[in-house]
């Protein structure tokens, strides 16, 4: 891998980017638009994070001039991507497909010949608006826009680390396609953006891992943009399993919209230790579309970590679900927000959303905020949140039977999180977050 100069950037570095990755004008010309967005728009004002204390948009730069390192693609899972299973762990599959960013640039990517042969695509986003112009060009931004704020805007003119993933109507894809980014180097700045298309009648998973090393004091920031079309009678299942240092600070946007019948469904870890301001949305937009989304998280030292759940019904007879459990050590801070939203004319529909908070050290911080906003009068629609501390009967009656004091804790955190766990798809993504929630609870 090649690595350029490390520059401050401006309108004419977007530029150079866009002439580096070879990308076509109305790409180029569309980051530029976005830039010149983000120079006029305010910083947005979140209400439980501020990421001017972690210099967030100080610390951003990119690499003028890199090549990815080319990557096998043809490993299994456990193979190549040592956080979601071990060596001889038990239900690991093959990937239909795998990307792996260590850095910006262009990923190798295998896909399998069978699946290619039948229309699958994946490719770097760059190399997708040249060869899928249409469906990139229809598709990019219509979910996150350039438009909606600074940091979105900022994103959208400097993505250095894109994937596109198309599947056409009628196709199954029985095998994760997996994507990879590693934070390993300070210097190798990786800016996300994921965008996949699920046609009519046909089905895809997507698992996206994130990990890192040790980056120094000064740190890195990040931005992420994910966009999830599922067109009528489509089923996609979304896996991000996150963990990051301490010295990473993020912002990540990731949506997904369905069509008449479609299927989203999401599992989420957040494992790491860094500084994530994150939201996850699905549009139901088509009547009958249904979405799901479990969620696990793990706070340690002083992760700071906003999450925003949110579902959308806007067609008739839809259905979403979110289910959220996490556990709040040293001195974390956990904000899970649930917002389910029944627009007017979506009758029929059935909203509901549970989330659980534990906090295990008396510096630890969480807060759970559910909301429904409910614009329809037919509709199902419910909620509940709940913080609290380990039960203190539960933890004499564990001791009183010979238990030590930490391995009760232990038992009573996986009681807790296993509902979550044992409901998440693939084996290994269920392996993979059943170890760091050990690895956490070891501390």
């Amino acid at each position: 891998m090649t690595v350029g100069q490390v520059i401050q950037i401006d309108r004419a570095a977007v530029e150079r980017l866009a002439q580096e990755r070879g990308e076509p004008v109305w790409l180029r010309d569309w980051r530029l638009e976005a830039w010149d967005r983000y120079t006029r728009l305010p910083a947005p004002k979140l209400e439980r994070s501020d990421l001017g204390k972690r210099s967030f948009e100080e610390k951003w730069r990119i690499d003028a001039d890199v090549d990815a390192t080319p990557q096998s693609g043809n490993s299994t899972l456990g193979v190549a991507e040592d956080q979601l299973a071990e060596p001889d762990g038990d239900g690991r599959v093959e990937a239909a497909a795998m990307a792996v960013f260590s850095g910006p640039g262009h990923p190798h990517i295998h896909l399998q010949a069978p699946l290619a042969d039948q229309g699958v695509y994946v490719a770097d986003l760059s190399t997708a608006a040249r060869e899928r112009e249409e469906v990139v060009r229809r598709t990019l931004g219509s979910l996150v826009s350039p438009e909606e704020n600074r940091w979105t805007a900022l994103q959208s003119a400097c993505w250095n680390a894109g994937l596109f993933v198309y599947v056409p109507k009628g196709v199954r894809v029985e095998a994760p396609v997996l994507i990879s980014y590693r934070w390993a180097d300070p210097q190798n700045r990786i800016f996300p953006r994921v965008l996949a298309v699920v046609e009519e009648g046909a089905s895809l998973t997507l698992v996206e891992t994130w990990s890192g090393t040790e980056l120094g004091q000064e740190g890195v920031s990040t931005a992420v943009v994910d966009e999830y079309l599922v067109e009528a009678n489509g089923e996609l299942r979304v896996a991000t399993l996150q963990d990051l240092p301490r010295e990473v600070t993020g912002f990540l946007t990731r949506r997904g919209r369905t069509a008449r019948d479609a299927r989203l469904d999401w599992a989420i870890g957040e494992m790491g230790e860094a500084y994530l301001v994150a939201e996850y949305g699905t549009t139901l937009e088509g009547p009958g579309s249904r979405s799901e989304a479990k969620v696990v998280a793990a706070g340690t030292g002083r992760q700071h970590l906003d999450l925003t759940l949110h579902m959308v019904h806007r067609g008739r007879f839809t259905m979403s679900d979110i289910l959220a459990r996490g556990v709040a050590l040293d001195r974390s801070d956990l904000v899970f927000r649930a917002v389910t939203g029944i627009e007017k004319g979506a009758v029929g529909t059935d909203g509901h959303q549970a989330e659980g908070l534990l906090m295990l050290s008396p510096k630890a911080r969480a807060n759970a905020i559910p909301m429904l906003l409910i614009d329809e009068n037919d509709v199902k629609a419910d909620h509940a949140a709940s913080v609290g501390k380990i039960n203190a009967e539960q933890m004499y009656y564990l001791m009183s039977r010979g238990i030590p004091e930490d391995e009760a804790k232990r038992l009573i955190v996986r009681g807790f999180l296993d509902p979550v766990i044992d409901r998440l798809p693939l084996a290994d993504v269920k392996g993979w977050m059943e170890r760091l929630v050990e690895r956490k609870m070891a501390r």
